[in-house]
């Protein structure tokens, strides 16, 4: 399995986190939701970090059987409604953003 994953390293606001945080739980997740051959999306946000992690906001997986599939998601016309829903709130953002791409190898528990 191929999880693509986007993190968000730096802060936002107080003053903007509820909206922020809300618009990302709700509009962007149901945006990528859209894209074609996604198994699922995941939005993770930081419950507790090592003192000198780096500041990572919130992170998105993004599910897919191979990276064929991933490739074609990206492609698609869904990408650009993706982008255009975190356009919306990304200014209240401030910070960096950038994509790992793993291949799921390995698992166990009792989610395996």
């Amino acid at each position: 399995m191929i999880v693509r994953t986007a993190i968000l390293e730096g802060t936002v606001a107080p003053a903007d986190k509820a909206e922020f945080d809300q618009h990302m739980r709700t509009t962007v997740v149901a945006a990528l939701g859209r894209y074609p051959g996604l198994i699922k999306a995941v939005l993770r946000e930081i419950a507790e970090a090592d003192a000198d992690a780096p500041p990572v906001y919130m992170a998105f997986d993004l599910y897919f059987h191979n990276l064929t599939d991933m490739h074609a998601a990206l492609a698609s016309p869904v990408r650009q409604a993706v982008r255009a829903e975190l356009g919306q709130i990304m200014p209240r953002f401030q910070g960096r953003v950038y994509h790992l791409v793993f291949d799921e190898t390995a698992q166990t528990g009792a989610r395996a």
